[in-house]
Order: C-alpha cells, then structure tokens, then sequence
C-alpha cells in the first residue's frame, strides 16, 4: 500500500503509511520546526496511542512508527493495551479496586499495603509510564528509598515489604493489560538483620514503668488506652501473637484447660499460616480477667436497665473501643512507655517495634530450654525461621528434651472468669 496524504486545518501534513488508517503521521500547525506525531490503532485493541516520533526527518519518523506498531500488535496479541498509563494513574485505578473486594485472604486490611505504595513508589515513579518501568528503574529506586525516608533509614526487611505491596499494584496492572508482564523488582536482601527485642533488664525497666505511666495518664484522655495497652503489651509478651492475631481475638477464641492442679488459657487465633491453638503463659487468665471487669462496667453503664449486655459477648474482640470496635495499633502507646521507662526505641540501629513483644516472647521460652519444635508451632512458624531469628538463643538450649503435655478438653466458659 503507497503512503496517503491529506491536510486539514489541525495538522499541515498528514501521511496514512499503510493506507489502512492504522499509522497516521502528522505535523501540528503553527510550530516552526515541528516534529512528526503518530496516531496508531492495533486490532483488536480500543481507541490509539498517539506519540511524538520526536524527529523532523519523514524517514526516520516511518521507521519509527512503523517499529512502534510492531510492539504494540504483538503486546496486544499477548493480552496488553496499546494505551500507555501513569503509575499514578494504574495507582489510583488500583485504590480504588481492592478498596472494594474486601479484606485480604488472610482476613486483614488493605491499608497498609496501600500506605506502602503511596508514600514513597508513588512519589518517585508517579509520572512514568508503567509499561516503560524496568528492573533498572527498579535498581535506581532501592537507591535512592535508601537516602529518602520520613523518620528512619528504611531495613532491607522494610524494603522487602513495600516491594511485597508495590508487587500487588504490579499484578494488577497485568491483569487489567497495563503492562504485560511484572518487571524484576528485587529489593535489597535481608542479609540476616536480628529482630530487636529487649534484654531481661530492659524489659523489667518497662514493667516497673507501667504503674507511674498510668497514673500519670489519669490525668489524660488517654487513660482507658494506656490502661488496655499495657495489658495488650503484657498479653504478647505471654503468648507470643502476631500483632493481627491479638487484634482479631475474640472471646469465643478463648478457653480453659486443666491438667492435674494447672489450669491453663488457650486461644484459638486466625493467623497468616491458619488456624492454630496457642497455650499462654500462666498470669495470662488474670491479665484477661482486668478486661473482662474494664468491659462490665463499661456495659452496665451504657444498659444500666438490661442485666443481659452486662458482660462481653463471645464474639466481642478481647481489645476495643468503648463501642466494641476494634482498636487498630498501640503504636503510640508503645513509644510514650518506651519514652516513660527510658528505655531507647532504637536497638542496634535498628527501631523496636510492638513486634519486638513477639521476639521477647521467644528469646524467653528459648532461654527456659522449651523445645524449637514445638515453639515453632506455638508461635505458627517454622524451626527454621526460629533458627534464622534466634540462632543464637536455640544454640544454648539445643539439647532441651521435647516435652509432653496432656490436656483436658473442659467444655468453654464464658468470659468470665479465667483460673491460672
């Protein structure tokens, strides 16, 4: 097919390449050197994808689109789109799906993996093109995320967790044609960071903090927070939840158990490796029973003519809002009894977090000679992860024996009141 020629009042030159309306080059008019701009349209695909071949030479310009419309035919053919979008714009398209599917499969929130994106591979890749977005813009990113942070230089392990939602974003942009495939994104490597936690003095310091720290909230709004945090706090510390699991927990979860003359809590938690049971420390029951009695009191005052909302019911969360709802961090809390008890946020230059309650849990059955193994299926992970975590601690109780333990299966009580 010959080249095809028209002008109108838009464009001085106007050439259809194939003679089929699939390149269309042209000229805008009114500029003194104009370059040629490309129209393309792929079958199969809707609407055209307009680009400046950013050349003033004819030749140069055909061969340009001409090479442009082969790699979009074939990226059509594949299941893509020949409409190029911003990160920003397959962001915010992204939003505003997973907003509406619901919660995650493991049962969680969005939001976080929304916040990762948003605040920093937003800012830097916000005005690219996505399907232009490579592994070496990638490599450039890790760079420069490394020297760009609000508060703290970001571990490898937070890089590896905003690759994680950055991924999600990525997936969903294949799936809608964005771009055809994911680009290798890989963050930096761990390299084997230990999880900060708190030696026995340290941890000691922030306990005996814990009754000046609420007295002097007394005199604050804050005083039914402080109050359930420091349970909160004590709770992790005895039984080893991840932070999710804690805040899922309802009081259906929880039972008795007894063996003999012991008498033990169980939890029954949903976390990111299943559904799992959990026997807490004992004291556990007592730290509970603080809420339970928080609770009644707080439903006698809001149904003072109804006996029957006086206590919590089985699927209440164990830690909420005077309206039941649940409380989403203790963050805060954290840093002001940390701050309180002068105990420094920051261990080996890396920040503490409520998660470091987990790790303290574990450096503590570890140190009392508890087996790995059955550690490991307390806490819902694997010998291995506790090996990589606290290989130092498992070193010293390696030759720990795997005890046994056997349970009655009582039938559940109500939430009130626990024994241990």
């Amino acid at each position: 097919m010959g080249n095809s020629r028209s002008s109108n009042r838009d464009t001085e030159d106007r050439i259809d390449l194939r003679g089929d309306g699939r390149i269309i080059l042209y000229k805008r008019e009114g500029l003194k050197n104009p370059k040629w701009q490309a129209r393309i349209r792929v079958p199969g695909a809707t609407g055209y994808k307009f680009i400046s071949t950013k050349t003033i030479k004819l030749r140069d310009a055909e061969r340009f689109a001409e090479n442009l419309y082969e790699e979009l035919f074939h990226q059509v053919k594949m299941g893509g789109s020949i409409k190029s979008r911003t990160f920003k714009q397959v962001f915010e398209e992204w939003e505003k799906s997973i907003t509406l599917i619901g919660p995650t499969t493991k049962g969680g929130s969005w939001t976080s993996t929304i916040e990762r994106v948003r605040s920093y591979a937003l800012t830097y890749f916000g005005s690219m093109k996505i399907d232009n977005i490579g592994p070496s813009d990638f490599q450039k990113y890790w760079l420069w995320r490394k020297e760009n942070y609000a508060k703290k230089k970001p571990s490898n392990a937070t890089l590896g967790r905003e690759r994680t939602s950055i991924r999600s974003m990525l997936n969903f942009a294949v799936k809608m044609g964005h771009i055809a495939e994911i680009p290798e994104s890989a963050a930096p490597k761990n390299n084997g960071e230990r999880r900060p936690t708190f030696t026995e003095q340290e941890w000691k310091a922030v306990v005996r903090a814990m009754d000046g720290w609420l007295q002097e909230g007394k005199q604050k709004a804050t005083s039914r927070d402080r109050f359930l945090a420091t349970l909160y706090f004590l709770v992790l510390v005895n039984t080893g939840f991840r932070i999710g699991e804690l805040r899922k927990l309802e009081w259906g979860d929880l039972r008795q158990l007894e063996d003999g003359n012991n008498k033990y809590v169980v939890a029954e938690v949903r976390g990111k490796t299943g559904t799992r049971e959990v026997v807490c420390q004992k004291g556990t029951g007592k730290l509970l029973n603080k809420i339970i009695d928080l609770r009644i009191a707080e439903l006698k005052k809001q149904n003072p003519d109804d006996p029957d909302l006086w206590k919590p019911s089985r699927t209440e969360l164990v830690f909420c809002h005077h309206d039941g709802t649940e409380i989403k961090t203790f963050k805060r809390s954290f840093h002001s009894l940390l701050k309180f008890a002068k105990v420094p946020i920051m261990k080996n230059g890396i920040a503490r977090t409520i998660y470091s309650l987990r790790h303290l849990y574990a450096t503590q059955r570890l140190y009392e000679d508890v087996s790995p193994f059955h550690l490991a299926k307390q806490m819902g992970t694997s010998v291995e992860m506790l090996e990589k975590h606290y290989g130092q601690t498992i070193t010293a109780s390696a030759a720990a024996q795997i005890t046994k333990t056997r349970l009655k299966q009582p039938k559940a009580p109500s939430p009130r009141y626990f024994e241990d």
